[in-house]
């Protein structure tokens, strides 16, 4: 891959997060693990970007490198993230940590597990704006209920006395999104933030998001396992596989066009509305790799049905097949001459679930 491009260059846009080949380690120096490896994408104002692959692929340690929430044992080896005209790697701890709510805000998975179960919605999400913005309480009150309102919670000023199980699975979910825009960040990351919910909540908070980040012209970036969940909200999409990006380039030309294997097997796996109903879905046989383990050559190779010989032998480059064209591959085998996955994408009419 060019070394001054990214899988997703946000050429129509002023990137507001950007990161380039980013390697993360854990292990010493002598025995390095890298879960993440070379991994680039850019995303500008009010632009969305799916970050997408099986669980173990890399998705959310990108992510929390990114946030400066890796643990002590993980570090970025190589690379750059910024934000902004900010080198996010060399920022310390307290520089990190005002930055993020107001600059790099987070959605989590689980609302039940990142919520305090003995505190009130109110007190938790008052807590931040009273000891870091200097808020009055009676203040702190009133944007809360605005905020609650604002994610469509009924009844915002009643919800304020609540604990978080005393709220349903949809409504824990969007006390969390109002926590993460209270500070009008400038780049929204959800982290799996429909796992945990049905299908028809799912695609109410996907909606939420989605008009969250159209109203406050906030970049966004979706990490997910489930390529279903980004078809009708983002711009751009990556698909990662063992620490790599595999496939990257428009929303549309991922769905219509999709050339690398795991991203087929991806989007065969999942259930679509325009099937009949006995039609079984496609499961990807094996298991990720072991980061700790070493493979030779293209890491999908034992899971692929498309191997060849030069499939073991190296790690194919991330490049366009064209010249000048926007949709990379990391694939040994010419994808352009194999059959794709008959989606007949669109954005409006996706025919997939939720």
């Amino acid at each position: 891959m060019n070394a001054n491009s990214t899988p997703m260059d946000a050429h129509r846009l002023t990137p507001v997060l950007e990161v380039r080949d980013l390697r993360v380690t854990y292990g010493s120096a002598n025995r390095p693990v890298h879960v993440v490896n070379d991994v680039s994408f850019s995303v500008g104002r009010g632009e969305a970007v799916g970050i997408v692959g099986e669980s173990g692929c890399g998705k959310s340690q990108t992510m929390l490198a990114v946030l400066g929430l890796l643990p002590s044992s993980g570090r970025i080896s190589a690379g750059t993230v910024h934000f902004e005209d900010q080198n996010l790697a060399s920022l310390t701890t307290r520089q990190m940590r005002n930055l993020r709510g107001k600059g790099l805000a987070l959605i989590s998975q689980d609302a039940l597990s990142a919520l305090n179960p003995t505190m009130t919605i109110g007190k938790q999400m008052a807590e931040p704006m009273v000891h870091s913005d200097g808020m009055s309480g009676r203040a702190a009150q009133n944007r809360c209920i605005e905020l609650l309102d604002l994610v469509g919670i009924p009844g915002a000023a009643s919800r304020l006395g609540a604990y978080p199980h005393e709220l349903s699975g949809g409504m824990r979910q969007r006390v969390l999104i109002a926590m993460a825009v209270s500070g009008n960040p400038k780049v929204l990351i959800a982290d799996e933030p429909t796992t945990a919910l049905d299908v028809t909540i799912q695609a109410q908070i996907l909606r939420l998001i989605d008009r969250l980040r159209r109203e406050l012209g906030m970049a966004l970036v979706i990490i997910t396992h489930d390529l279903g969940v980004v078809a009708g909200v983002t711009d751009q999409v990556a698909v990662m596989y063992a620490g790599r990006v595999v496939e990257a380039g428009s929303t549309e030309t991922i769905f219509g066009e999709p050339r690398h294997p795991y991203t087929r097997a991806l989007l065969e796996a999942i259930p679509k509305l325009d099937e009949p109903a006995d039609k079984r879905l496609m499961p990807i046989a094996g298991l990720p790799p072991d980061p700790r383990h070493v493979l030779t050559g293209c890491a999908f190779h034992p899971r692929c049905g498309l191997v060849q010989a030069a499939c073991r032998e190296k790690i194919p480059e991330l490049e366009a097949k064209d010249a000048g064209a926007d949709h990379l591959i990391r694939c040994s085998v010419d994808p352009w001459g194999q059959s794709s996955v008959a989606l007949n994408w669109s954005r409006s009419n996706s025919g997939m679930v939720p």
